[in-house]
């Protein structure tokens, strides 16, 4: 994280507090010490996806419903829509769902693991088209090398966004990183079989192209 320690401390303060509360919210309580995933799942999972900025959880919800052998830890910052996917986790009954409130720019290699995600989601974010916010982007060579060292070797990461720019900017990342390999195409504009946001939707409604980049990192 690139930011001082006094900045850091701060933001630390701040990311440990939240108004929400569930046995399905894993809270960081020091710093320091990492989140046991595999404890905080049913015995059964072994295997583990993490969906970076879930939204209102249509996703996550449709992929654990398919998949109980999988855990899915969801990180969202935005509290009413880590509300709004529990009550839907309520309804299904779902056990294989988890959440964490905490901005993944922050502490994102602190709190977690390495070589624990079978798979990384990140879908539509921020784009920042402005030149002058360009460096808040998600999408950045310190936060690939942090994807990298999460994934399990032959993990996925999963990335799409329906903003050109942010598109072509994110594709001569990955070209920078050999660590990270494409199979078939460098990207697509279709991506079959996979569950579909409300955002998502919304945006194919509107004629937005949506630019699918997946990677998978090399054993």
């Amino acid at each position: 994280m690139l930011v001082s320690p006094e900045i850091q401390e701060k933001l630390w303060k701040f990311t440990t507090k939240t108004s929400y509360q569930s046995d399905y919210l894993l809270q960081p309580k020091e710093r320091g010490k990492k989140i046991d995933l595999k404890k905080s799942f049913p015995e059964k999972i072994q295997n583990f996806v993490l969906e970076l900025g879930s939204g209102w959880g249509e996703v996550a919800i449709e992929l654990a419903k398919n998949d109980h052998q999988t855990g899915y830890l969801l990180m969202e910052k935005k509290v009413n829509r880590i509300i709004h996917t529990e009550k839907q986790r309520q309804t299904l009954g779902l056990n294989n769902i988890r959440y964490m409130t905490v901005n993944f720019q922050w502490f994102f290699d602190e709190l977690l693991e390495k070589e624990i995600f079978d798979k990384i989601i990140i879908n539509f974010p921020d784009p920042w088209p402005k030149k002058k916010h360009r460096k808040n982007r998600l999408m950045q060579e310190h936060m690939l090398e942090q994807i990298y060292d999460l994934l399990k070797p032959g993990g996925q990461l999963l990335f799409a966004t329906d903003y050109g720019p942010y598109a072509r900017r994110t594709i001569s990342l990955f070209r920078k990183f050999p660590k990270f390999v494409w199979d078939k195409k460098e990207y697509e504009f279709e991506r079959p079989g996979f569950p579909i946001s409300f955002f998502e939707a919304e945006k194919r409604n509107e004629g937005k192209r949506i630019y699918y980049i997946n990677r998978t990192k090399t054993k």
